[in-house]
């Protein structure tokens, strides 16, 4: 699974965390799973940091952040770690992971699905035109789900 939920974006996602969290726990194995989480400030609006970061150290989730008006460092958006992470977001897609994008329809989403486009353009050597089409056929077979809303 490979999930992306800057802000209250990723609320809806701790019922996954949690629930894979006890399936390990009983000792089931489970899937890998990717977090791209972004906000603005770490020390400001970082929701679940705690919990989120347990799971990363549990297994439970390899956690990618992006901060965007952090002092003294780059400005960050939860497209720009898809993309630098890519080699490992391309192996999960290679799996036929599932993408969830979840948040604000204004920007972040539209921006996530280019970001997904470039990298299968990259990855495959396709045009944009079949990125497009490749990003249409995720979404037709409930590969890549989004639960966005207006900024």
């Amino acid at each position: 699974i490979i999930m992306v939920g800057p802000g209250t974006g990723v609320a809806p996602y701790r019922g996954f965390f949690q629930e894979r969290a006890a399936l390990q726990a009983q000792g089931s194995a489970i899937g890998e799973s990717l977090l791209f989480f972004g906000c603005r400030h770490p020390q400001q609006d970082y929701i679940y940091e705690d919990e989120f970061k347990t799971f990363a150290e549990q297994g439970v989730i390899e956690l990618y952040t992006a901060f965007s008006r952090w002092e003294g460092h780059e400005k960050m958006y939860v497209q720009d770690q898809i993309l630098a992470h890519k080699e490992r977001v391309w192996e999960l897609l290679q799996q036929d992971a599932y993408i969830y994008v979840c948040g604000d329809a204004s920007n972040m989403a539209p921006d996530v699905r280019k970001a997904f486009a470039m990298l299968y353009m990259e990855k495959s050597g396709a045009s944009e035109q079949e990125a497009e089409q490749w990003l249409e056929a995720l979404t037709t077979n409930n590969h890549y789900l989004v639960d966005i809303w207006p900024a």
